[in-house]
């Protein structure tokens, strides 16, 4: 709800009439913007109350632009006039209800603790504003209704992000389990290959060794074929013959004995 500020400035106007005509103007569109206002026209009241405050930016033309923004939805620009508003009202009824009007525009623009400031403002200046005291308490109950939430938001958000990281450290220990599994596998598997080539390579080693062996029984069992035998009595007649020839020689120098006569 916003407060109409009409009759208040209209009668001040109509004071001011009889000495300044730029002021009969303004009050002549002030007045036309009323009566689009009153029948919800409020774009072309607007238009009217702009062309006012071209000529004279005062309490009304501020305050009504204020009221025809509002209605509209445009509340950031509501705000502006609204204050500009407060700020030209000497009344502190009227500035209470600026302040007043001010507040609502904060709250429907989703500023809430500036909503709080404006509605404590409009009963600091008049402590009567009942409309002021009821918005100020609804505005704080919705500030810790939300204050509230964001916790309990900021607590949610925090127990999935805990519990997404122990899913994660999870999979990760699952992951490097299994890691470890397939490589204890293949170190298994390697062991195993390794062993066996081993074993091979002693079986091999063994064979060899045993094929290279010096079998001594066979050697007792061999006997001399008939060309080896006659070689040796070959041999052995040579060396006969050689030892003969020396001793013919060596009887063949012998000096015979002289004569016993």
């Amino acid at each position: 709800m916003i407060l109409k500020y009409f009759k208040y400035i209209i009668s001040t106007l109509f004071c001011l009439c009889t000495i300044n005509l730029s002021a009969q103007s303004s009050h002549t569109l002030l007045m036309d913007g009323d009566s689009q206002y009153a029948s919800d026209n409020y774009l072309e009241a607007e238009e009217l109350y702009r062309k006012a405050k071209e000529k004279e930016s005062n309490l009304k033309s501020n305050f009504n632009l204020g009221n025809a923004t509002y209605q509209q939805g445009r509340f950031e620009e509501a705000i502006d006039f609204y204050l500009n508003a407060a700020g030209k009202a000497e009344d502190n009824n009227v500035r209470s209800d600026a302040y007043y009007n001010l507040g609502n525009s904060y709250f429907n623009n989703q500023k809430l603790e500036e909503a709080a400031e404006s509605f404590k403002q409009a009963i600091k200046i008049n402590p009567n504003n009942k409309n002021a005291r009821y918005n100020l308490a609804y505005t704080k109950e919705i500030i810790k209704q939300v204050a509230q939430q964001q916790k309990e938001q900021q607590q949610q958000d925090q127990d999935q992000g805990e519990s997404q990281d122990q899913e994660d450290q999870e999979n990760q220990d699952q992951e490097n389990q299994d890691q470890n599994q397939d490589q204890s596998g293949e170190n298994q598997d390697q062991n195993e290959k390794e062993e066996q080539e081993q074993k091979e390579q002693e079986q091999d080693s063994t064979q060899q060794s045993q094929g290279m062996q010096f079998d001594s029984s066979r050697l007792e069992k061999q006997t001399l074929d008939s060309t080896d035998a006659n070689k040796l009595l070959q041999i052995i007649q040579e060396e006969e013959m050689k030892v003969q020839e020396k001793l013919r020689k060596f009887n063949s120098k012998r000096k015979k004995p002289d004569k016993d006569w």
